[in-house]
């Protein structure tokens, strides 16, 4: 009888055991999918400030003047994923059939982009600055920092190509739009619609970033908790925006990339550090440059040295015969 008792204590035992684990493991989940989504809402999920955004807000970082002047119009072409991208087509004063797409960063709109205008207007480029998808004044229901955007971006270069069949097309994007135009330029071998990239303060592999500033985030003993942290978002990014954190990986696709690609990147940036687009030069073959902007922080490099900045990319593309000596 006692033999017996005491075995039902062991099973019970047992039992208890079993059920305080699956208690515990519970817990951890909702806790994780708690901060997962947090941490989701907060890089995917972005409210922009509409008044540090639109044509008013930026009007002041390029010529102004200059553009109410010249010939311009509002365009809307088709996503993949059937919402429409609104962008801006500038003709350049001297007819030409080349045009650069200029592709923003995070939380931003096409008329942060404009900045750079100025620089392919005065080199003889028509210009083509469009709104990122839940941007401005395209559709989409979040950012999914490059992964769905580089198929918008490839969208927007088969129209560009469709109107100026013969002409040269280049794409300059600045930080979450470098990487959009690094991972479209992948999509883009086999066509070679695009004839060269400035990629500006690019990051190298999504998680990998996300990890670092997670981590810096933490005291050295609470540093698994980043790691905890993205390991939830990444099931809610799959599950509320169906991309993965692990695929918008840029080195892993440099490689295969032939199209000429400039890096841009400033030494001062503490948000995406510079090594980040040294090692995406390191790793690219072909043709290829790199400006590392003394002084300047994120997306600032060509504000800062923007005499030099010029310079950089006209001697790229000149080097590589897209522009004539």
């Amino acid at each position: 009888m006692e033999a017996a008792q005491t075995k039902v204590r062991r099973v019970l035992k047992k039992k208890y055991k079993v059920l305080i684990g699956l208690i515990i493991l519970i817990i951890i989940n909702i806790a994780g999918l708690y901060t997962g989504n947090i941490y989701y809402q907060k890089v995917c999920r972005i409210n922009i400030n509409p008044e540090t955004t639109g044509l008013n807000y930026y009007k002041s970082s390029f010529n102004y003047k200059r553009f109410i002047q010249l010939e311009s119009y509002n365009v809307s072409i088709k996503s993949s994923f059937g919402y429409k991208l609104a962008g801006t087509y500038i003709f350049n004063p001297q007819p030409t059939n080349n045009t650069v797409i200029l592709v923003h960063g995070i939380g931003c709109d096409r008329w942060e982009a404009m900045k750079y205008s100025d620089m392919y207007l005065d080199m003889g480029f028509n210009v083509l600055a469009y709104d990122s998808r839940d941007t401005g004044s395209s559709g989409g229901k979040d950012i999914t920092l490059g992964f769905f955007e580089k198929t918008d971006l490839d969208n927007i270069v088969k129209w560009v190509k469709w109107v100026n069949p013969k002409g040269i097309i280049g794409v300059h994007g600045e930080s979450l739009g470098a990487v959009t135009a690094l991972l479209q330029a992948k999509l883009d071998q086999s066509k070679k619609d695009v004839n060269f990239y400035v990629a500006d303060c690019p990051y190298s592999d999504l998680w990998e970033l996300l990890n670092l500033k997670l981590s810096n985030d933490f005291r050295p003993n609470f540093q698994p908790a980043a790691a905890f942290i993205l390991f939830y978002a990444n099931i809610v990014a799959l599950e509320k925006s169906h991309f993965s954190l692990y695929a918008v990986s840029p080195i892993t696709v440099i490689s295969d990339i032939e199209t000429p690609i400039m890096f841009i990147h400033g030494s001062n940036d503490t948000f995406i550090p510079a090594s980040m687009s040294l090692e995406l030069y390191l790793r690219k073959k072909g043709p290829k440059g790199i400006y590392i902007s003394p002084g300047a922080e994120h997306a600032m490099s060509y504000i800062t040295n923007k005499e030099e900045y010029t310079a950089k990319v006209k001697q790229f593309l000149t080097e590589n015969k897209i522009l004539k000596n």
